[in-house]
């Protein structure tokens, strides 16, 4: 049966999924991500010599280097999913069942869903899935329930080691401070902190200004001017600087659960956050200090006071009518309100540090969001114009992808088909009456359930103008009513009724490129 489920197969139709789980762990191969999936990407390139006669090309081959539980957290199986869905995909190869899904048994059922309904084969060097046959689906569900389990038990048996390993001093983290490597143990298992002699200047000098009642965006400033750079970024910011400030493990000490991961469920979608715990581990670690605790106690005692003093504003009125709209196109963020003393026009600026975006009059951003919104206005009534709804043809259809799905692949057959009659003509195996009756008989399969494609995406079309429709007296709305007679929190009120975000781009400076900027809107349906 194994040799008949491959039987027809090519090299272009399958694709490579690598990702290094727990189990690699486990059994002492503490190696890098790279070194494990090439050892992986070999054991499944023999397999496809032996069993295809030729190795999977590169561009098909997708390596997940990241860590996660979750689909959420893995892109590269996202990507898998989303390109099984094509009819030229047959089968994905992976060295077992466990690399696909070990999350929830949401995540789980995504899996078997998604390889199900796209007719996907799963290939593993020990067994072939075929999860549209009923024995081969519960195999492949027990498989992924075991390995869930096994995933949970070394999680408690790891989280167990590693607050082990804090309580007796020792580093578990994977990223060191900045100020600190890290070094294996000599006598014992783990590892410790060892001091960066030249980072560790830059933070006794951060200390020191600290102490001085420098803050820390001005420490930040200072480090950028004289040209010294963190480790990954550029420039220094505040709130790297404050961490710095409020890390223990400079005084010597190692802290674990500060930032715990929590879960919470909002509307019915799972969001994490890593909020500051007041209780948490704190040890002795193995590591020498950088500061003394002395200078890191006056630091905090700074800091406090000057938090204390600094002037609380009374005024919370809101002044920027673009408010938790406008996003940098470069970094994310959201672009902040500059109010300019000295009596310039007030501008929309990117708040990170040294990012490459550039700055616009905030009046000029409000006057082509007004302008954008009005095109929009426009395309929208034109659709509506250009749209023809044939109630007879789809008021008793029901929006499926899974059908879509299935007419697609089935399309994608048949055009297979119809291109392999031809090659059989050129070849002179088929005669030209042969090829005649053939090819017609393919084309009018192909055009029958393209019709038949048509009953599932009309109705699909119909929902979105349906929602068009409903958007477009709102946009009115907006254009008749933003003016300067409203109030900067009137205006945002009004702009977020029909607007999610903006996505802001500005390259160009300097006189007569004021108003040289891009936005990208996404308008709530």
């Amino acid at each position: 049966m194994f040799l008949n489920i491959l039987e027809g197969l090519t090299i272009d139709e399958i694709v490579i999924y690598l990702r290094k789980s727990r189990k690699d762990l486990e059994f002492g191969k503490d190696e890098p991500m790279e070194v494990t999936l090439k050892r992986h990407e070999e054991i499944l390139q023999n397999f496809a010599i032996r069993t295809f006669g030729n190795k999977i090309p590169e561009n098909q081959i997708f390596r997940e280097v990241v860590s996660g539980d979750t689909i959420a957290d893995r892109p590269i199986i996202q990507k898998v999913l989303s390109l099984i869905e094509e009819p030229n995909i047959k089968a994905v190869l992976c060295l077992e069942v466990e690399r696909l899904a070990r999350g929830n048994t949401i995540d789980q059922g995504i899996i078997v869903q998604s390889f199900e309904y796209s007719n996907t084969l799963i290939i593993t060097p020990q067994k072939t899935f075929n999860l549209q046959d009923e024995y081969d689906k519960s195999f492949f569900e027990d498989g992924l329930h075991q390995a869930r389990k096994y995933l949970e038990y070394t999680k408690r048996i790891l989280s167990r080691g590693r607050q082990t390993s804090v309580s007796e001093g020792k580093f578990v983290g994977s990223v060191t401070p900045y100020g600190y490597d890290k070094e294996k143990l000599v006598k014992d298992k783990g590892f410790k902190l060892v001091i960066n002699e030249e980072e560790a200047r830059v933070v006794k000098m951060i200390f020191e200004k600290a102490c001085e009642g420098t803050g820390t965006q001005n420490i930040a400033n200072y480090l950028n001017s004289i040209g010294i750079k963190p480790r990954k970024n550029n420039c220094w910011s505040y709130s790297t600087i404050r961490d710095i400030l409020k890390n223990d493990v400079y005084y010597g000490m190692i802290r674990w659960n500060r930032r715990k991961t929590e879960r919470t469920l909002i509307n019915g979608a799972i969001y994490k956050s890593r909020p500051t715990h007041k209780e948490y581990l704190l040890v002795e670690g193995l590591h020498d200090p950088i500061v003394s605790k002395e200078t890191f106690d006056r630091a905090q005692l700074v800091m406090k006071n000057k938090n204390a003093t600094n002037t609380v504003r009374n005024d919370l009125t809101v002044h920027n009518p673009l408010m938790g709209l406008v996003c940098c196109s470069f970094c994310g963020r959201k672009m902040q309100r500059r109010n300019y003393r000295s009596g310039h026009i007030d501008g929309l600026i990117c708040p990170r540090p040294h990012c490459e975006q550039i700055g616009s009059h905030l009046y000029l951003v409000e006057k082509k969001i007004i302008e954008s919104l009005k095109v929009i206005l426009n395309e929208y009534n034109n659709m509506i114009l250009n749209y023809f709804d044939d109630k007879e043809e789809t008021i008793s259809e029901k929006y499926n992808e899974n059908n879509i799905n299935i007419i697609k692949n089935e399309i994608a057959k048949r055009k297979k088909q119809l291109n392999k009659a031809y090659d059989l003509l050129e070849q002179d195996i088929y005669d030209t009456i042969t090829f005649v009756e053939r090819s017609n008989s393919l084309k009018l399969s192909i055009k029958k359930l393209e019709k038949e494609l048509e009953k599932y995406i009309k109705p699909a079309k119909k929902a979105k103008i349906d929602k068009i429709k409903s958007a477009i007296p709102n946009i009115s709305k907006v254009i008749d009513s933003y003016s300067d007679e409203l109030n900067a929190e009137q205006k945002n009120n009004l702009l977020k009724s029909i607007i999610s975000e903006i996505s802001y781009t500005k390259i160009k400076k300097g006189r007569g490129h004021e108003d040289d900027f891009s936005l990208k809107m996404q308008i709530k349906l």
